[in-house]
């Protein structure tokens, strides 16, 4: 998996079939593989079983959240990236579920997923650039341009 050998993944997880399907995590692998190979019917059915047998995983719940993304199916998406969060502050968990708001029109829960990211970690460059990005999005560029500013200063800092 850290090499990003996801075919090799999966025929070693295939061959191993009747072991992987007892562990949440090496469903979640499993489910990870392909939806790194942009397989998300796959992805989406080991990552399924993943959370039955640990339905209180972040990694399980933001993998699902974000193949849901992937299918543009934005409600099962923003339910299950909203618990990943609840679970565990991630930047990247941040940025799905503002994307899965921002697809359904829901500017100001994506705008107050951001700026709520930004007042948690405050020196963390990425959120700020992502901020930016969104509000580059909905034509408010002055305030993007800030942002931007903000991150490179950040980048600068660090």
């Amino acid at each position: 998996m850290k090499k990003e050998r996801w075919q090799d993944a999966i025929k070693l997880v295939k061959e191993n079939a009747s072991v992987v399907e007892n562990y949440s995590e090496l469903l979640w692998n499993f489910g990870w593989c392909y939806f790194k190979l942009e397989r998300m019917n796959e992805a989406q059915k080991y990552l399924t079983r993943a959370i039955r047998l640990s339905p209180k995983s972040y990694r399980c719940k933001f993998g699902l959240g974000v193949v849901y993304l992937e299918k543009k199916q934005y409600q099962k998406a923003e339910s299950l990236l909203s618990e990943a969060l609840e679970i565990k502050d991630n930047y990247i968990t941040r940025i799905s579920l503002a994307l899965a708001y921002q697809a359904q029109g829901k500017l100001e829960e994506a705008e107050t997923i951001h700026v709520n990211g930004i007042k948690l970690k405050p020196k963390e460059s990425q959120r700020y650039e992502a901020y930016a990005d969104f509000l580059s999005d909905i034509g408010r560029e002055a305030e993007a341009g800030k942002m931007t500013r903000k991150a490179t200063e950040l980048q600068r800092i660090n």
